[in-house]
Parts: structure tokens; sequence; C-alpha cells
């Protein structure tokens, strides 16, 4: 489980990362509403994480342990791309600090500690479109035996 999890932790923090610099080359790394295909990106992520630990265990696994891998892909993903956000914010573009400093949901605090709110604000948004996810999914990849106990 947490081979996978690496794995696909990994190959979703490249594809958040190139998805940004393509914004960024583009010019539309300023539009805060295109993070919503951030969601997305995580969605496919955790979706081929689940399904390749399900074809590992020849479609045996248990409804927690698909969800373990999952958020284990989710917070991987989430915290390389966050590290990746604060040091490419740090070291070569104040411009974007600004912008997110701009935006209502950021206020005050932005100005006096960037790094740390903007490594905390993608954490969260990361880890909760994750678990999301990783939750939904599992209603699709679980066993077909799987009850809940006591359950008729």
């Amino acid at each position: 489980m947490e081979k996978i999890g690496l794995k696909y932790g990994l190959f979703t923090a490249l594809s958040l990362i190139g998805y940004f610099l393509l914004m960024k080359l583009i010019g539309l790394e300023h539009i805060i509403e295109l993070r919503f295909l951030n969601g997305l990106i995580m969605a496919v992520g955790v979706t081929l994480a689940i399904r390749a630990f399900k074809k590992m265990r020849q479609g045996n696994i248990g409804y927690f342990e698909g969800l373990g891998a999952g958020i284990i892909t989710s917070v991987l993903a989430t915290v390389l791309f966050a590290v990746f956000m604060v040091v490419y914010i740090k070291a070569f573009d104040d411009r974007l600090l600004k912008v997110l400093a701009g935006e209502q949901f950021f206020g005050d605090r932005m100005a006096i500690t960037p790094g740390i709110v903007i490594f905390m604000v993608l954490m969260l948004e990361g880890v909760i479109s994750g678990f999301m996810v990783s939750f939904i999914a599992m209603q699709w990849f679980k066993r077909q035996d799987h009850k809940v106990p006591g359950s008729p």
C-alpha cells in the first residue's frame, strides 16, 4: 500500500507542478479559480493509486486499505506541491505572493508569515480534497462482499 501511495503521490505531485508551470508559461497563474483543476489532477492520481492497489492485490482489498492508499497518495502529492510552491514563490516569483495577499481569504496573515500561510492553505486544500476523493473512489473499488458489521 505504501509503495503504491508513494509512486502515485510522486506522479500526482509532478502533475500538479507541471500544471502550475504550464499556467505560468501561459500567463494564467494569477487566476485563483484555475486551482479547481488541481482537484481534478488529485482525483485522477488518487483513483489511479487505488485502482493499482486493487489490481496488485488481485481485486481483494479492504475498505480501509484502499482508503489508506488514496490518503498516502494525496498527502505526499500535497506536501511535495506545497513545498515546491513555497520555494518557487520565495526564490523566483514574489509577484504571485502579492496576488494571493490581495485575496480576502488570506488577509493580514499573508503579510506576516507568507510561507507558512501558503503551505498551510495548500495542505488543507490538497489533503481535504484527497480524502474526499479517496472516500468516493472507495465506494467504487471496495470489495463486493464488504458489509457493515451487524447489517442484514
